[in-house]
């Protein structure tokens, strides 16, 4: 027996019930809504999903070699999902900062704001080409407190401008929030 959705199912209700999560999961994660309104539904489903594939792979009842195969693509791929979850919650803050690029080939900095943080990063807009792996340090205007992030996604808008998403490469409290409540230091500018 294993657990699934807070129910005992057997071992083929299992396997077939962590694909049809695994599916929803996987053809939803990209979308930026999902994170706000199913991310912690998601985050106990993943978990759930390893815990249990776990547990039966390693029971007394040995499964076969399909079952085995099975739930290790299901601990493998819900591990991988569980990864690409958002770690925290996003709020709207408009926080000035400076953003400088260090890199010897384009060095650059820019005045901009935020748009949205987390504990683990920011998201902001501004005027150079970013991508990926970008390596970057934030300075906020306002107390001139700095630190280095990573840039993790990074798109062109309309605008001319790049909308990207920085995570810190610390576990420093920069914004002022605790990581259990998210709670901005500063409210949202409506725009």
């Amino acid at each position: 027996m294993a657990s699934l959705d807070e129910r005992e199912v057997c071992r083929t209700h299992f396997l077939a019930g962590a694909y049809r999560h695994l599916e929803f999961i996987s053809g939803q994660i990209q979308e930026p809504e999902f994170h706000t309104q199913q991310g912690e539904v998601a985050s106990r489903l993943l978990e759930e999903c390893m815990r249990e594939a776990t547990n039966i792979a390693c029971a007394a009842e040995v499964p076969n070699n399909l079952e085995r195969a099975q739930l290790l693509d299901i601990l493998l791929w819900a591990s991988e999902l569980y990864g690409r979850l958002r770690r925290g919650t996003r709020v709207s803050a408009c926080i000035p900062i400076l953003v400088r690029s260090e890199d010897a080939d384009r060095p650059w900095e820019e005045k901009t704001e935020t748009l949205q943080l987390s504990v683990h990063g920011f998201c902001f807009r501004c005027r150079h080409e970013l991508h990926a792996g970008d390596v970057l340090t934030c300075v906020r205007l306002d107390n001139g407190r700095r630190l280095g992030g990573r840039v993790a996604w990074a798109r062109a808008k309309d605008s001319g401008e790049t909308e990207a998403g920085v995570e810190f490469v610390t576990d420093e409290d920069f914004w002022g929030m605790e990581a259990s409540l998210a709670a901005p230091v500063l409210p949202s500018k409506h725009r």
